[in-house]
């Protein structure tokens, strides 16, 4: 019999089989047994063990730890001896043998030769170095010319080659054009027909000011910033299990898009929200706390499969700070700096030693030393959230929740649904599972599994449970057992989380430069800093001491570092939102390698005008839609996108900017304009996502089950290893490298067969037909004129019309014939692409 008990996990051989941690194994045992003698405050033979740093000083006979050698170490020889601790119990044979492991086995740093290291650095941040072209920061130039300034840069650039801009784009062209570009959403057939016939000069600024005011706005670009910090629903891990609470980040960004929120105040609360409102961790957040709060939801973007096992893993601790290290650097300084992790950057001036200062920001809060759990799946606390509820609320759901009984419950209830899964699998497999002896071999892998996860994929609709139960009637046993002691043990609150990032301590362990970046092999301590060449030599950036703000609940230094990061003559930051503000306008940004602004990037198209953009955009407080409007007024984003065959010959790429390159649009728009022209679309804001589940034929679709399914797709899960099928198709990106700077514009064939079969394109074909053929009280020639006027914003031409006449007339039902004309308009380009 499969009984609740075999549930248990023990670590206690796993603990065995690896290196003791300081601070949670060793520490402990030196603050019972040493620190009464040796302390900061009462040190006895000049000798503190109140810390890792006091251990390592040593006392007034010198070191008393040689590390890797216990028999040397005069620590162990005392207390192996009995001498030590004096007037206290003895080390029990179990704390001595943690405390000879730790010694022989335990990370230490290694010692760092200063004139050697500043030798070799000094021939890495050379003059040269710091005189490349994005690390010197931006000067602002006079327009070369007359008329819009962005224009008269671009004008330049092609008047060497005798070329110009071309005429302003068609009126419907031009505002479908700005309608996708501002709210990922198509003009309705008034708005396109209102446009082409108003005489008013300002119209086209009006449209510009009215489509940024939209709400939709934000849901469109905070799209934009969801990939850049990597945002998904879901964990990544083996079973990329679901993230509670993290669409509150996005429904932050995407309020904080829609309010304008200056772009430097938007960087500095998503790295440091905590710190600026000096949140006390384990409180209730007021308003201005739960705000910053949710702002920090950034650092937990990025893939943390962490959970609350005993297991050791701190492989996973470190990896997790590396993610949210590397992604943060590329994201807000174009940089890609994870090369520095093991070693001195190959190309750029990066030093290895410049990866952890940097990484030493995040340290508090990704403290390997003190860690708190990236997920709620083998019990909900401790864990890295902030429960939102008042504090004796809070501390009786944490009591019910993390009881010894709760959590050996959850592990039952884990457990159980995964034999359900294991015995789907062997049976699929054609395994003969009748046997007793074999289910309990299954059972007993399960059970001594510390890293079970569950596979998301098994739907149950192939040897459903009910099935299984009839056949193995344990199952049935053991179910009536759990679910009767989870009536008696279930929680009656409710909790609220906030999925946010808090330092852990205000003196966290110290961050060490990582010999090949393996967290075995610690090197010499770093303090938290910046890049060497973005530096002063002179007067380098000092990060604050904690110690010295007594009133503050963190270390502060997440809020140095966003401070220097948004400083008004830092060479990066505003440079790189500005391109990526470009290049989601046109397809490339004025640097093409928008994730790469060093030596092995590519240097800007116009460089006068990629940096007068940048200092003008601080000089207008950093505002996001002031540099939108700016671009969207000039000739050059409103010109036609005809091609020219000479210019094309000598410039494909459009390097020049000779014209408004069509682009193909992006996944979530082309599922959301489908909805929108098919009347299905849901405009319902925020809030929990849309779930998904798997489809017969493999590929994962919206879930009818778990919300509305035509809500934007920007409210569908987004996870990271079961993407939605037809946003995959046309290149949505699905964060298993952490984050996305530039979607690909592919051109698959697995894209033809997903706008013939999808289950998408046919529902939204067939409410398209439906609701044109009502709203033309049944006349099909009306209703294919309405038709072009919703998906393409014009009116058909003969010939097109002759087409859908003929298509119509081929199929016995009218209603069949036009839905499948329609189908064909979905998967046309004019219908894909913004011209």
């Amino acid at each position: 019999m499969y009984r609740l008990a075999l549930f248990a996990c023990s670590a206690l051989v796993l603990l065995a089989q690896r290196q003791p941690l300081f601070r949670d194994e060793v520490q402990p045992i030196l603050a019972a047994k040493c620190v009464a003698c040796h302390s900061e405050t009462q040190k006895m033979a000049q000798l503190d063990l109140s810390s890792f740093a006091g251990l390592m000083a040593g006392g007034a006979n010198g070191a008393v730890l040689v590390p890797g050698k216990p028999e040397m170490s005069l620590l162990w020889k005392m207390v192996e001896s009995g001498k030590m601790p004096m007037g206290a119990k003895p080390l029990s044979d179990a704390e001595k043998k943690i405390l000879r492991d730790y010694i022989e086995q335990g990370r230490f740093p290694k010692l760092d030769v200063s004139a050697q290291e500043a030798a070799r650095e000094a021939k890495i941040i050379t003059p040269e170095a710091r005189q490349w072209w994005s690390f010197v920061p931006p000067v602002k130039s006079t327009p070369p010319g007359d008329g819009h300034w962005i224009d008269a840069f671009v004008k330049a650039k092609l008047a060497a080659r005798g070329w110009s801009l071309q005429a302003e784009a068609p009126r419907a062209t031009l505002l479908r054009r700005l309608s996708f570009a501002l709210t990922g959403l198509a003009p309705g057939p008034q708005e396109v027909e209102s446009f082409a016939t108003d005489q008013d000069p300002e119209a086209y600024t009006k449209r510009v000011d009215a489509l940024m005011a939209s709400r939709h706005f934000g849901e469109h670009w905070g799209r934009h910033w969801l990939d850049l910090a990597g945002y998904s629903d879901t964990t990544g891990d083996a079973g990329d299990s679901e993230r509670e609470a993290m669409y509150k980040y996005r429904d932050w960004v995407v309020g904080a898009m829609n309010r304008n929120m200056p772009y430097d105040a938007f960087v500095r609360l998503q790295l440091a929200g905590d710190q600026f409102v000096n949140y006390k961790p384990g409180t209730k957040p007021n308003e201005q706390e739960r705000e910053a709060l949710l702002a920090t939801g950034y650092i937990r973007s990025t893939t943390d499969i962490t959970d609350n096992q005993s297991i050791y893993q701190v492989d996973k601790y470190f990896d997790a700070i590396f993610r949210v290290t590397d992604t943060t650097m590329k994201n807000l300084m174009g940089l890609s700096i994870g090369c520095a992790r093991c070693h001195d950057h190959k190309f750029d001036p990066i030093l290895q030693k410049d990866y952890y200062r940097l990484m030493a920001s995040f340290q508090a809060v990704y403290d390997p030393e003190a860690w708190l759990a990236g997920n709620l799946a083998y019990g909900p606390w401790p864990s890295r959230m902030v429960l939102d509820m008042e504090s004796d609320v809070a501390a009786k759901w944490k009591e019910e929740v993390s009881n010894k009984d709760a959590v050996a419950l959850r592990r039952a209830r884990l457990l159980l649904e995964a034999t359900y899964q294991r015995y789907r699998t062997a049976l699929q497999l054609g395994k003969n599972i009748d046997d007793p002896a074999a289910r309990e071999t299954i059972r007993k892998e399960i059970e001594a599994d510390p890293d079970l996860q569950l596979d998301q994929d098994d739907d149950g609709s192939v040897f459903p449970n009910s099935e299984l139960e009839a056949r193995f009637p344990e199952l049935v046993t053991i179910k009536n057992e759990i679910n009767d002691k989870y009536r008696k043990k279930k929680t009656t609150i409710k909790p609220e989380y906030l999925r946010a990032a808090w330092d852990v301590s205000k003196t966290p362990s110290p961050t060490y430069l990582l010999m090949r970046g393996d967290y075995l092999s610690p090197g010499p301590e770093v303090k938290p800093g910046v890049l060497a060449v973005l530096d002063s030599p002179t007067s380098p950036t000092i990060f604050p001491d904690s110690k010295a703000h007594p009133e503050w609940n963190h270390t502060g230094r997440r809020m140095a570092l966003s401070k220097w990061l948004t400083r008004a003559d830092h060479p990066l930051t505003a440079r790189v939102w500005v391109n990526r503000v470009w290049q989601y306008l046109f397809g490339e940004g004025l640097v093409r390698s928008v994730d790469d602004f060093g030596r092995e990037g590519t240097k800007p198209t116009h460089p006068e005008l990629l940096d007068t953009l940048a200092v003008s955009f601080v000089e207008h407080g950093w505002d996001t839609k002031w540099l939108i409007r700016e671009i969207l007024l000039s000739q050059t984003w409103r010109q036609d996108s005809a091609a020219d065959p000479e210019k094309m010959k000598a410039d494909p790429e459009n390097h020049l900017l000779w014209r408004k390159p069509p682009l193909r649009l992006e996944a979530e728009t082309i599922r959301d304009t489908m909805l929108q022209v098919s009347g299905l679309l849901q405009m319902e804001a925020g809030g929990p996502p849309v779930g998904v589940s798997k489809l017969p034929d493999g590929q994962f679709a919206e879930d009818p089950k778990k919300g509305n399914v035509n809500r934007r797709s920007l409210y569908l899960s987004y996870q990271r290893t079961r993407p939605v099928g037809f946003l995959k198709a046309f290149d949505c990106p699905e964060m298993t490298a952490d984050n996305q700077a530039q979607r690909f514009r592919s051109t698959l064939p697995v894209q033809a067969l997903a706008l013939l079969n999808n289950p998408l394109v046919m529902r939204t074909s067939n409410a398209f037909a439906q609701r044109v053929l009502e709203e033309a009280k049944g006349n099909t020639e009306a209703a294919v004129e309405r038709a072009f006027r919703l998906a393409y914003s014009r009116k058909p031409e003969q010939r097109e019309i002759a087409l859908a006449q003929q298509t119509i007339a081929t199929a016995k039902d009218p209603a069949a014939g036009l839905r499948l004309f329609l189908q064909a308009m979905l998967a046309a380009n004019e219908f894909l692409y913004a011209y």
